[in-house]
Parts: C-alpha cells; structure tokens; sequence
C-alpha cells in the first residue's frame, strides 16, 4: 500500500501564460533587492545557490511558495497570474528547475530546500512579514513554512493543500479510481528502466500528468484537455524532484504543528478534487484564524477552473480590489 501513498505528494500542477525572463544586470539585481517590488526576472545568490526569481503585478505583496515535487515558476504563475491585477506576486524556481542553479545533493530538490530559499529570498527583498500563497504539495509546505516562522507569515492562503496524508487516504483514492491507480503503478515499474535517461522519464511522467491524472483531478474530465493543453505549454517538469519527494514524503502528517501557525488563513477545497474536501477541512479546522471555502465546480485546480470566484476570493482575503 505504500507506493500509493506516493501520489499526492506529487500531485499536480498548471503551466504558465507568463511573459519570458527579461536580461539581468547587476544594476537591475541590486535595484530588485532595495525595493522589492520591480517588476521582472532577475536572479539572487540564496543560501549558496543562484536562484531565479520573478516579480509581477501591483499592489501588495504576496509570495508563491513553488513546488517541489519538479516544475518551474511557469507552473504556479499559470495559476496565480491572475492575482496580478490587484497584487505584487513573487515567484521562484526551485533549485535545479528554470533558470535556478543546480542541485548539488538529493536534498537540494526537496521540501525544506524550498523553505530555505522562500525565507531567503524574503529577506533579500527586505521583507519581514508577508502574504504567502500555495497550492497542492506548495500548500503543504505552506503548512510547514506558517509552523516553523510563524512571525514571517502575515497571511497564508492553501490551495487544495492538507494537513495529513496516510495509508487510509491513499487506500481510498484507489478504491475510487482503480484504473487510474493501475496505470500510475505501471508508470512506476516502467520509469525505472536503466535505459532510461531523465529527459525520458519526466517526458513519460509529464503525459501521465497531462493526459490521465490531471484531467481526473477536474470538475470536467471529459473537457479538460484543452485547457491543459492551452495552460501548460512550455512548462518545464522534472522526474529527479519527483522521485525525490516520493520518496521523501511517502506519507504527510503536520496536524501538530498547526497550533502553533499564527497567521489568518484562507483554505480552499475543490468539490471535485481526488483529494477528499474532508481532508482540506480538517487542514483548516485545525488552524487558529481560518476561512474555508469550497469551490463547488473545481477539482483540484480552482484558480484555472474558476478564476473569476478565485480571484475574488483571494482579494477579498487580503483587502484589495
């Protein structure tokens, strides 16, 4: 049963309809780290790696913890672009993805690297509390992030993100959906050919996403691949950073740390998710200050499938608009 609880970590995420990185100079950099909101591409020396950062929009500031599990900035900005209108959104790309600078170790792809480069990249712009946003296995890390830092988290917005994730939960999405469970298993023997480069393995992993698992996590799986189609475009995957987090995290429990999150909290859930509404409920009935809201036409991809409600949503939240 424990390779099934390998999926939600992984779980999922959109391309970008974002604008390509502009040229970066010192002059730039410097101007990026004084004042925190120029809009831009640019790139910070964060805890002994170069990592990529962007900035885009106006208004108050809200930061994109990215995944982890292997995707560019391009993904969660395919998202939250959106919130652009009425806030400053930062994103980053995670070590080894993007325009970031390589991993050196296995634990370079993983969560807490994730962590340590949001903290950093908060202090580099000069920020000391701030609004941070993620989603799916983003939002579980937001989780970590809001208990570890409580002081640095003004407000924390998790999309389609829980607090726990066991044997049960993963017994249960296999009950549910047994052939999409079946093909994920075969994806799991055959990525592991020796034959195998890694450009291979993320290609064979990206179609999985793309075409079987990402439209099954929707409220319209019969009408969904032309949205993935149009929002992934040249989306950048990675099956090293999957691989690791599967196997760093086969299993998620942080239920004890919520306590301790300080931060108003927006928790979103999607009707149709493979991830069950109970479980993002029991996310924010553990938290001190939270809203929980249930987007009743989405699955695990609310900001795409009802970006107007989102939208509204995340500003009413924080104020603006």
């Amino acid at each position: 049963m424990k390779s099934l609880t390998r999926i939600i970590p992984v779980v999922i995420a959109i391309c970008v309809l974002g604008c390509a990185p502009t040229e970066t100079t010192p002059e730039i950099e410097e101007a990026a780290r004084l004042n925190g909101l120029a809009n831009g591409s640019f790139t910070a020396q964060l805890n002994g790696f170069d990592i990529h950062y962007e900035v885009h929009g106006e208004g108050p500031v809200l930061m994109v913890l990215t995944n982890s599990w292997g995707l560019s900035l391009e993904g969660v900005r395919a998202l939250f672009s959106p919130l652009e209108e009425q806030l400053t959104v930062v994103y980053f790309d995670p070590r080894g993805m993007g325009e970031s600078g390589p991993v050196v170790e296995e634990s370079d792809m993983g969560m807490a690297a994730v962590r340590a480069d949001f903290h950093a990249l908060r202090e580099y712009l000069g920020l000391q509390a701030v609004n941070a946003i993620g989603w799916s296995n983003g939002a579980m890390n937001l989780v970590l992030l809001a208990a570890e830092r409580p002081k640095t988290i003004e407000n924390a917005i998790f999309v389609h993100g829980v607090a726990s994730y066991g044997e049960e939960d993963a017994a249960e999405l296999a009950a549910e959906y047994p052939e999409l469970i079946q093909k994920y298993g075969q994806f799991l023997q055959d990525v592991q050919s020796p034959e195998l480069t890694d450009a291979e393995r993320t290609a064979m992993m990206r179609a999985l996403w793309v075409e079987e698992w990402f439209p099954m996590a929707t409220g319209d799986p019969e009408n969904s691949a032309a949205m993935f189609e149009r929002l992934f475009g040249n989306a950048e995957f990675s099956w090293p950073h999957a691989d690791y987090t599967n196997r760093e995290n086969p299993t998620f429990d942080a239920l004890d740390q919520l306590p301790v999150i300080t931060a108003r909290c927006l928790v979103i859930a999607g009707a149709h998710d493979t991830m069950k509404v109970d479980g993002v409920q029991e996310l924010a009935d553990g938290l001190n200050d939270s809203q929980f809201m249930l987007f009743e036409a989405s699955g695990h991809f609310a900001p795409a499938e009802e970006p107007e409600a989102f939208k509204e949503a995340v500003f009413a939240f924080l104020g603006v608009g």
